[in-house]
């Protein structure tokens, strides 16, 4: 019997060992003290952490991220962000779950992207094209309805009524399916997108003569075309960015947290078209960025929105960052005038 469960407690030990799981994830605690065009001022806390877990085996991998935060976009508690497998089947890559189009992707800047429950995405090499065919939308929600029912017996009828029935992760395969390829021309990257059967997307990135350079841009039946372009550069230990969008109407323009742009157009109303400049360089170990910019009919439809971000971002031998920014934009007051919005943010966030 000792030699029984000796024998099973070794091969326990042994798969485990031989599992392929990590455990990554960061935390921050963050500090914003805020006062409005008004002089209305406020102070607010909030602690956030993200656990992700991963398991592989063979081309097999499982992904899941959760986050916890106190305050957050679904209110405190555990949220499941991703939760998603990738692997082959043949010579076609598999990722299927629920995932977020990261903001890295094409028109990532310009569209909110967002997750979707059972997106599906298939890849295929072939010489130097990528190809690539998935489904990003749920079933739509059913109305609650009622259906009469004769009874062929005996003549009588009787009424069913079925609830509302919210989506129930069915992934629709219609006009939910998007389609692209990438390839390399000339040592630029190049990338033809089909996302849905009203939009079509292009991009493309590369460097030339040491700037760096992204241009992407889309077509919206009804709403007409939008673009975004990027360059960076580097002089004298000094990184510099250009960021701009342009769209034919405001609502091609959805994303409100890109992580390029210190204030969003997507998140206001009106705001077609934005610029911005950021320069960012290192200073006895700090880490130091200052980012400027417009958006055009960002306080209202005749109103631009100007802005500036400062922020000093330092690791310290505990293994956090500690980071503060300063956040100054233009706000409109009550009355119509324009005042300024003011924002000082301090945090304290860890990686592991």
């Amino acid at each position: 019997m000792k030699k029984l469960i000796a024998a099973a407690v070794a091969s326990s030990m042994t798969a485990f060992a031989m599992a392929d799981l990590s455990i990554t994830g960061d935390a921050k605690y963050e500090y914003d003290h805020k006062e409005d065009a008004n002089g209305v001022k406020q102070n607010t806390a909030n602690t956030e952490m993200h656990i992700n877990f991963a398991g592989k085996t063979g081309d097999t991998s499982v992904v899941a991220k959760f986050e916890l935060d106190t305050s957050g976009d679904n209110g405190a508690g555990i949220d499941l962000e991703d939760m998603y497998m990738t692997t082959k089947v043949g010579d076609v890559s598999v990722k299927a779950g629920n995932y977020a189009s990261s903001t890295t992707a094409l028109i990532g800047e310009i569209d909110q992207g967002g997750r979707a429950q059972n997106k599906v995405t298939l890849g295929y090499k072939v010489g130097g094209l990528d190809f690539y065919v998935g489904n990003s939308d749920l079933e739509a929600s059913e109305a609650a309805n009622t259906v009469t029912v004769t009874s062929a017996a005996s003549g009588s009828a009787a009424t069913v009524t079925h609830a509302a029935d919210d989506a129930d992760g069915d992934t629709k395969l219609n006009n939910n399916m998007f389609a692209g390829v990438k390839f390399a021309v000339a040592g630029q990257n190049i990338e033809l997108k089909k996302n849905s059967n009203t939009q079509d997307s292009f991009g493309i990135k590369g460097s030339v003569s040491g700037v760096t350079y992204r241009y992407e841009a889309t077509d919206i039946d009804g709403e007409g075309d939008a673009s975004y372009i990027e360059l960076n550069t580097k002089v004298s230990g000094v990184s510099l960015q250009y960021a701009a969008l342009d769209a034919d109407v405001a609502a091609s323009l959805d994303e409100d947290d890109s992580g390029i742009f210190a204030q969003e157009a997507g998140a206001t109303t009106y705001g077609d078209a934005q610029r911005q400049i950021a320069l960012s360089t290192a200073v006895d170990g700090t880490t130091v960025k200052l980012m400027s910019g417009t958006i055009d009919k960002g306080l209202s439809s005749s109103k631009d929105m100007d802005y500036y971000t400062i922020t000093a971002s330092r690791p310290l031998s505990s293994g956090s960052t500690l980071v503060v920014t300063y956040n100054d934009k233009d706000e409109l007051k009550t009355g119509g005038t324009v005042g300024s919005n003011e924002n000082l943010e301090i945090e304290l966030n860890v990686k592991f």
